[in-house]
């Protein structure tokens, strides 16, 4: 889709952000650094389950982002 995907965040802002998944840690840099993520109470909890509410969340924050 020709999308920037250069952007970068910093997972060591976060208390949980060294728990990222190896695969992860690039795609997450990504999320965290385009504003899709912003985490919970400065954590990632990149083992749990996002809730309908967070994912129409990150989905609503791309668009505005991305364009559709």
């Amino acid at each position: 889709k020709g999308y920037d995907v250069t952007a970068q965040g910093d997972l060591t802002a976060f208390g949980d952000g060294e728990q990222v998944s190896d695969y992860a840690v690039e795609p997450m840099e990504w999320a965290v650094g385009s504003a899709l993520i912003q985490g919970i109470d400065d954590n990632l909890v990149p083992g749990g389950s996002a809730t309908r509410a967070q994912l129409a969340t990150i989905f609503s924050r791309f668009i505005t982002n991305f364009g559709s």
